[in-house]
């Protein structure tokens, strides 16, 4: 494999911002970033005036439900009334004429065009695992799982107990909704984990809008990590996790998508939309150096990426550039639009980009589709426009979505 490296005009590297830097790329691990780059190097992209920042991370997903546009008329006491909307709604059965290959690939490409390299998918194995080698980008594939706790849980998986041990033993999250609604049962939720040994360092809790302060105290003890789905919460239920307490608290916290019929867009409307709701619940800013954090470090802590999460020698080749929009260097993340996605590295090789960079992919001999996206001419590994024309034809019309705003023609 070729070493190249990456010129941009300032690096997210760790703690450090470092300007007019490089990234070196070796056998799909990052070589080492700053300023300089070394003679025996194969090929040196000048990526002109980005900022390059790790892969992001979208820490909850449901690729198998990627659809538009939302469906509900909350707000509702729990997650079963909303699914039960979804199932008997017109554009639930539109959606189930798409065969599901082609549905994971759209949830996929959703989180590739945001910059996006991995997301947890959380869905029982047997479901996702046939589509997890055809994907653009990373799912997390080995996890102990749960659906939810009590009575409307889904059986997803095997007793928590076992689940958690399995994730204890092999350095892997343990996943779960918990504490979505407001019945009696759902605010017991922290507690009920709790006593199923559930609840521990490896534990990734999915929205916990029911989450009451001591609840919280026992999830920073546990050393447990909760994401913040703020879209799809307020869709829902009209209300969401004390999100400032929760970071008052020091606890581990990461944003998460859900799915589109629910939730955001994609990761930077969902960066956007919690960046909002924070400054309504709290009367404060929530910086845009946290908010990276929360779609790179602290998924990559949860999620158990060991190497992933930062752009370090050493880490794996996971990266994103983005345009410089001139302000802070996350703020260009925080507020970009998916024309100003520049490029896309996973395991060292460039997946999505700018179609200015077409030399770069040619040089590492990366097949790639050219597409006009968001009204920009962009080039990406894979058969985007095959796969929203095989959508068409699956339900009878032109399907388009504005998370993959892509042209073409039927």
């Amino acid at each position: 494999m070729k070493k190249w490296a990456i010129q941009a005009a300032t690096v997210v590297a760790a703690d450090k911002k470092l300007k007019e830097a490089a990234v070196v790329i070796a056998d799909g691990i990052i070589g080492k970033t700053g300023r300089g780059v070394a003679d025996d190097i194969d090929i040196v992209l000048d990526a002109g005036p980005v900022v390059a920042v790790p892969g992001l991370v979208n820490a909850h997903d449901h690729l198998l439900g990627t659809y538009f546009p939302k469906v509900g008329n909350g707000p509702y006491e729990n997650w079963l009334p909303w699914d039960n909307d979804l199932k008997s709604s017109p554009l639930y059965q539109e959606r189930q004429q798409i065969e599901n290959r082609d549905l994971y690939l759209l949830g996929a490409y959703r989180n590739l065009v945001s910059g996006v390299t991995t997301v947890a998918d959380h869905i029982p194995h047997f479901v996702s695992e046939p589509f997890a080698e055809i994907l653009p980008v990373k799912t997390i594939r080995d996890y102990g799982m749960a659906h939810s706790l009590g009575q409307l849980a889904l059986a997803w998986g095997g007793d928590i107990a076992s689940e958690y041990r399995k994730s204890e033993a092999n350095n892997l999250p343990f996943i779960t909704h918990i504490a979505e609604g407001f019945d009696n049962e759902t605010k017991q939720n922290l507690q009920m984990l709790k006593k199923a040994g559930g609840l521990g360092p490896n534990s990734v809790l999915i929205h916990g809008i029911a989450f009451s302060p001591s609840d919280m105290d026992e999830i920073k003890k546990a050393g447990a990590s909760v994401v913040w789905c703020g879209d799809s919460n307020m869709f829902m239920f009209n209300h969401t996790t004390n999100i400032g307490l929760l970071l008052e608290k020091g606890i581990n916290v990461c944003i998460g998508t859900d799915s589109p019929m629910s939730g955001g867009l994609n990761i930077l409307e969902e960066a956007r939309f919690d960046r909002k709701l924070f400054k309504k619940l709290t009367g404060k800013e929530l910086p845009d150096s946290k908010i990276l954090q929360m779609i790179t470090e602290n998924p990559a802590h949860a999620l158990k990426l060991d190497g992933a999460g930062a752009l370090k020698e050493g880490n794996v080749a996971d990266l994103a550039l983005f345009r410089d929009k001139g302000g802070s260097p996350e703020s260009s993340v925080v507020d970009a639009g998916l024309r100003d996605v520049m490029l896309v590295v996973i395991d060292g090789n460039p997946v999505y980009g700018d179609a200015s960079y077409a030399g770069l992919f040619d040089a590492l001999g990366i097949k790639y589709q050219n597409i006009v996206l968001d009204d920009a001419e962009k080039i990406v590994a894979g058969d985007i426009i095959g796969l929203l024309k095989r959508i068409s034809r699956a339900v009878g019309f032109k399907k388009t979505f504005p998370f993959l705003p892509v042209e073409f023609n039927i």
